[in-house]
């Protein structure tokens, strides 16, 4: 889930309805999902998973997805004020800018947002490789939110650091440093159950590919902690293309 769509696919809008069966792109279904005067803080989960339920094949997600699940990651990631991730997610896909296409930063300037989103690694140790694309890019802003008191080697990319006990914690110091109103998180496995035992996930974002993956070591959407009781969802978007579903939830909490 990681490159640019050559061209924008066309979905099938299930829910809601489109009349006469029309299409749309990805940035047609998002297109009211961040409306002006959204102040309050709101996470939403972006992830893909196969039909029975795993996140990965062979440790990447890339495998799951194609040029319609792309064309949706980039579109939630114009849309956000911050991107985050845990390391060990960074480490596998090799992360790079946050967005690379210039119409997609002019875009977002031409709406009063920074041409990146903020990029926030969640790291308990800090192993992360400073020649990693995202980190050697000059023109990425990075938060590292980590308990740990020490330092990443150098970087091209502009680093601060969040020392905060707990995710929401973090969070809240991102609103309150950073003007962040609207974050995407998109994982891992071990991440996801830490917002989600916290109650910090509004919003989930489901690319449900059409395979089945087998009992692997890549994990599951959600591996760890587990929220006090079940979060009940509500679905509001469900999007088709060749076989691949695109839902979107929201929580009725």
């Amino acid at each position: 889930m990681s490159a640019v769509a050559a061209e924008a696919p066309g979905f099938r809008s299930l829910i809601p309805e489109r009349t006469g069966g029309q299409l749309v792109t990805a940035d047609e279904a998002l297109s009211r999902w961040r409306e002006p005067g959204d102040d309050e803080l709101r996470l939403a989960l972006n992830m893909i998973a196969s039909v029975d339920g795993r996140i990965a094949v062979n440790g990447r997600s890339g495998p799951l997805g194609g040029p319609a699940d792309r064309a949706l990651f980039h579109a939630l990631r114009a849309r956000a004020d911050a991107v985050m991730v845990a390391a060990g997610t960074v480490r596998a896909e090799r992360y790079g800018p946050i967005i690379r296409d210039r119409g997609r930063r002019e875009r977002r300037v031409g709406q009063g947002l920074p041409e990146q989103p903020l990029a926030v690694i969640v790291s308990r140790s800090l192993e992360l490789d400073p020649t990693l694309p995202l980190l050697a890019d000059p023109d990425t802003r990075l938060v590292i939110l980590t308990p740990s008191a020490g330092d990443l080697p150098p970087t091209a990319a502009s680093v601060d650091y969040l020392r905060t006990p707990t995710l929401r914690a973090g969070l809240s110091e991102l609103r309150a440093r950073w003007g962040v109103r609207l974050i995407v998180c998109e994982g891992g496995p071990t991440l996801n159950a830490a917002l989600a035992a916290d109650s910090l996930i509004d919003e989930l974002f489901l690319s449900i590919s059409p395979l089945l993956v087998g009992d692997t070591a890549d994990g599951v959407l959600v591996q760890g902690d587990a929220p006090p009781e079940p979060q009940a969802l509500e679905l509001t978007m469900l999007l088709e293309y060749e076989s691949q579903l695109y839902a979107h939830y929201v929580s009725r909490s």
